[in-house]
This record gives structure tokens, sequence and C-alpha cells, in this order.
């Protein structure tokens, strides 16, 4: 058996990493839902809502006019740009 080395950990976690990626591309070709990224971050869905309304990196927090609540909305596109950290001018 071979001797897991710390480049074969990493690179097999950025391997299973580009899998889920690929899969929510295939999933959810035009909005990632708000539960999916909390599973997949650990943490709390609110916490997701917060960073969307409060610095907006992972995609677009709106209230419509009239409205009281807010909607959330993550672009598969935008996601996957921001996550791979891979931006074109």
């Amino acid at each position: 058996m071979a001797e897991t080395t710390a480049q074969t950990v990493i690179q097999e976690f950025i391997d299973q990493d580009t899998e889920w990626l690929a899969e929510m591309v295939e999933k959810y070709p035009r909005q990632i839902p708000i539960p999916i990224l909390a599973e997949k971050f650990g943490c709390d869905e609110n916490t997701i809502r917060e960073n969307l309304e409060s610095k907006g990196l992972l995609g677009i927090s709106e209230r419509k006019p009239g409205k009281v609540n807010r909607g959330f909305v993550v672009p598969t596109a935008h996601f996957v740009r921001w996550y791979m950290c891979v931006w074109h001018f």
C-alpha cells in the first residue's frame, strides 16, 4: 500500500471537492439553493443569508418594493467563479 503524503491527501480533497462542484453545476445550473451551501460549509442557512445580505460575495440579496422579506439568490455561474477563484475580465 502506498504511503499517504500531505500532497496526496490535499489532492484527493481537491478532487472530491471539484466533483461536488461539478454535481452542483449539473443539478442547479441557474441557482444553488441556500440549504445546499449551508450543508457544504457546515453552517446554518442564516449564516449564508447574512453573508449574502452584508457582503454579497456569494450572490444577491434583494427586497422587492412593498415586500417585507428578502430574497436570496446564489447564481451558479457566479458561485463557481468565486469558489474556484476564476475571474476573467
